[in-house]
């Protein structure tokens, strides 16, 4: 089996979890990730996010979630996620430059940034780098 193949097996066994208001990024992020491979399950909020991630934890390798959304913001939805599974990645992204993160407390363990606007390469490599750092 080649290099790519595993890696194409194990992004097809990796499941994404996004939350984004807003249906226009939401549906960008989803179509880039699945085309890469991705299982991506995706929600509108940080409630509806919560609510799944609470009945499906187990089979989550990475939330991806927009910092400023109603309901339960992304920085809420990550601390309830890593109340329930200290190690789950996060992949925060917004397109505020005053994002309401503090480094110190809510980019530790395998957690990252992106800003909006992103590319899908940027995307990606955000992405591959979590889920790479998750399985070592």
């Amino acid at each position: 089996m080649s290099a790519s193949s595993v890696q194409n097996q194990s992004k097809q066994e990796t499941r994404i979890l996004l939350a984004e208001d807003n249906s226009g990024v939401r549906e960008m992020v989803k179509e880039i990730l699945s085309r890469n491979g991705y299982e991506v399950v995706a929600t509108t909020d940080g409630r509806q996010a919560y609510d799944y991630y609470q009945a499906h934890s187990d089979r989550i390798d990475l939330v991806l979630t927009d910092i400023v959304m109603p309901e339960m913001d992304g920085k809420e939805l990550s601390q309830l996620c890593r109340k329930m599974s200290p190690q789950v990645s996060i992949l925060f992204m917004s397109g505020y430059l005053d994002s309401q993160l503090n480094p110190e407390e809510d980019l530790v363990g395998n957690a990252d940034f992106l800003a909006k606007p992103f590319r899908p390469a940027e995307l990606l490599q955000k992405v591959e780098a979590l889920v790479e750092a998750a399985n070592c």
